[in-house]
């Protein structure tokens, strides 16, 4: 049977930060090939497209992968959710959050707090499937963009060893 386990897995140290620092968002990636290491972690990424850097304050985004597995009908599928605040209501950023969601095969690559790159949406893409605009109420609270986006995919999400492994993707940073 091909789905033995294969290693121990031993309590780590605890030495991790939750929380995303950065992330690029695109909506017309091809993804052509992918390279993997024995981790399978993503070493070589080649494609086409643009990929666009969202600048987000500490503390204001996460991702939650959910594993939904189906003994019954013997199926498994990995939902992605990717949650992140934009701070101060603009009209430049109502127009780019508008045509985001009206997409269907966005991917996005995030850096954890740890320094840990991730590719979520490889395959399927994922869309936007909440977003709100606050204006606050007190002086002292948020105003803010608040975007969900989700995939459901074959696999988990692919941790991807640096941005200099993607060819032929054009990267945007602020």
């Amino acid at each position: 049977m091909s789905c033995l386990i294969t290693q121990s897995i031993p309590l780590n140290c605890i030495d991790a930060i939750s929380g995303i620092s950065t992330c690029y968002i695109g909506v017309d990636i091809v993804v052509s090939s992918t390279t993997l290491d024995s981790d399978n972690q993503i070493t070589g990424l080649t494609g086409s497209g643009n990929l666009y850097q969202y600048s987000l304050a500490k503390d204001t985004a996460n991702f939650v992968e959910t594993a939904n597995i189906s003994n019954t009908n013997g199926t498994a599928f990995y939902s992605q959710a990717f949650t992140f605040n934009l701070q101060k209501l603009s009209a430049d950023k109502r127009n780019q959050l508008l045509l985001l969601s009206r997409n269907r095969d966005i991917k996005i690559i995030f850096e954890d707090n740890n320094g840990q790159l991730w590719f979520m949406g490889k395959d399927r893409g994922g869309v936007t499937t909440s977003m709100t605009a606050n204006s606050g109420t007190a002086p002292g609270d948020a105003q803010n963009y608040v975007v969900t986006i989700t995939s459901d995919e074959k696999e988990s999400v692919y941790a991807l060893d640096s941005l200099t492994s993607i060819n032929g993707i054009t990267i945007t940073t602020v």
